[in-house]
């Protein structure tokens, strides 16, 4: 596995860091820290001594954590790109086989005002590949279940086996969630043909079903994650997706699970 990890040097940055080294032990591969900057500058002159500067003590961060803060001697590799976060993890997605994003969020100020943060969100948004959000403090020791919010679609399935394949190393029992306005239902598939066909690839998976009724899909899952603190959730995104519709319009969701619940996105097929 070859896991890209976006990374600002801020604390919330090594507690990515620290997610995507517990995977690598499990998984083996490879770690990329991504360093993105902008040169901001008032005459073109200056440019080439600034930028020079900044590279240079990215290069030299970026070094010292590979050197200090990798107790395993794992794989570790490093990129500095000038240009926006998504745009740099686009690229580096498309150019070098990366199978996993992990990126903290930016933190208690940026999070009151947006669900994960801009920079994460618009990761999410581009990435092709699953993107792993770790709130700050969040720790993968503590995650105990992953729970998958589904719509009950056909392409549910396909991205539920490609999720397996990326997390069955992890152990956890997985918790699949369907949320419907109460009086309601637009489902095209059933929890048995999604069970039927996840055990024909994983017979010794833990899985189980949970359906609930509500006002609302993010207040179901705000009552879910409050009563279990201990889950990674899971979300499928597609144009237009129940993710999406979250990303732009909730509120009511935001407390319940970015203060310390990691999310995993998962791009449907």
């Amino acid at each position: 596995m070859k896991i890209l990890v976006p990374t600002d040097l801020s604390e919330n940055a090594d507690n990515a860091l620290g997610f995507a080294q517990q995977l690598i032990i499990q998984t083996g591969g490879e770690i990329i820290l991504l360093f993105t900057y902008y040169a901001v500058y008032d005459f073109a002159a200056q440019a080439t001594r600034i930028i020079g500067q900044i590279e240079k003590d990215a290069k030299k961060a970026l070094k010292n954590i590979i050197k200090n803060n990798n107790p395993d001697n794992l794989h570790m590799d490093y990129r500095i790109v000038q240009g926006t976060v998504d745009n740099a993890v686009k690229a580096a997605v498309d150019g070098m086989g990366i199978d996993l994003v992990i990126m903290g969020t930016q933190g208690a100020s940026g999070l009151k005002k947006a669900l994960l943060g801009s920079n994460t969100a618009d990761v999410i948004k581009e990435a092709t590949v699953p993107v792993l959000a770790i709130p700050s403090g969040a720790k993968l020791e503590k995650v105990k279940k992953i729970a998958v919010a589904v719509e009950l679609k056909k392409e549910d399935l396909q991205t539920l086996l490609h999720l397996m394949e990326l997390t069955a190393v992890w152990n956890l029992p997985y918790k699949i969630i369907h949320v419907q306005k109460e009086g309601r239902s637009d489902t095209e598939i059933n929890f048995e043909t999604l069970q039927r066909n996840i055990l024909k690839e994983y017979p010794l998976v833990d899985i189980n079903f949970l359906s609930y009724e509500s006002d609302g899909i993010n207040k179901g899952l705000e009552n879910y994650l409050k009563e279990n603190p201990d889950a990674l959730l899971v979300m499928f995104s597609k144009t237009r997706s129940f993710f999406e519709q979250l990303l732009e319009s909730s509120r009511s969701v935001e407390m319940a699970y970015h203060t310390h619940v990691p999310l995993l996105v998962v791009k449907s097929s």
